[in-house]
């Protein structure tokens, strides 16, 4: 009984309650820090940082209908007018930062259905780029877009292979014993830096996949997929039959 009643006043302590009149849900058990004059908005959201992570909003940050959990000493940072928000997403857009940093420059947005970075991974965003709804960025080593960058719509940009690649037999034991959660990982899969440069252009449902780099300026067309290559500047990828750049 003494436990539970401890447990409901840590949870009050740690709740935000002047966002519950704008219906979000922040608790901050680490660190939060905000401009002195706290111009600042969140709206519709769910903020979770746990006692090791730091979150840090410039002045005129808006998140709005997003969740954003910051756990094992994550490290977020978004930038003086930037915001993080739904917009047309199907459901709400998730913000995980296990372990890892994610940075975001200023006047950027992101709009995309899942960010997350685990295993100390690292995401950096930089100024005036815009994320489009039902994109998702994964990070288990580092994943660099520049500034004035627009990327489209469902886009994939991951680091990695999402997954280890174990023999038949250590993989099924693993499903059984961490049944009913499948595709349990417990130790980083092969990764390499995705690095996108300043002014890209990247167009619906492409895939930029693990080592790949574009330089300043490229344009990558629809449904184009990109993995471990290196696409100099202002050059576009088109995917046909094969790759081709033009």
């Amino acid at each position: 009984m003494i436990r539970l009643l401890k447990r409901i006043i840590y949870k009050i302590k740690e709740t935000n309650w002047k966002y519950k009149l704008q219906g979000s849900d922040v608790r901050i058990q680490g660190e939060i820090i905000t401009p002195p004059n706290n111009h600042i908005t969140i709206k519709k959201s769910a903020i979770y940082v746990d006692y090791n992570s730091t979150i840090i909003l410039h002045e005129g940050v808006r998140l709005e209908g997003i969740g954003l959990w910051v756990t094992n000493g994550g490290r977020v940072e978004i930038g003086a007018h930037s915001f993080l928000e739904r917009s047309s997403n199907a459901t709400k857009p998730e913000y995980i930062v296990n372990s890892g940093v994610l940075r975001v420059a200023d006047h950027t947005k992101l709009a995309c259905q899942r960010l997350w970075i685990r295993f100390g991974g690292s995401i950096e965003v930089g100024q005036y780029t815009n994320v489009n709804p039902g994109s998702e960025i994964r990070a288990d080593e580092k994943v660099i877009i520049g500034s004035y960058c627009q990327l489209s719509y469902n886009l994939r940009i991951w680091d990695t292979n999402t997954h280890c690649i174990y023999s038949p037999e250590k993989r099924n034991r693993l499903t059984r014993d961490y049944f009913p959660r499948f595709g349990y990982e417990y130790e980083r899969p092969r990764t390499a830096p995705v690095v996108i440069g300043d002014g890209t252009w990247i167009g619906e449902r492409a895939s930029i996949l693990k080592g790949t780099t574009l330089d300043e300026n490229v344009i990558v067309g629809y449904n184009t997929t990109i993995a471990g290559k290196h696409i100099p500047r202002q050059k576009t990828v088109v995917q046909g039959i094969e790759l081709k750049i033009i």
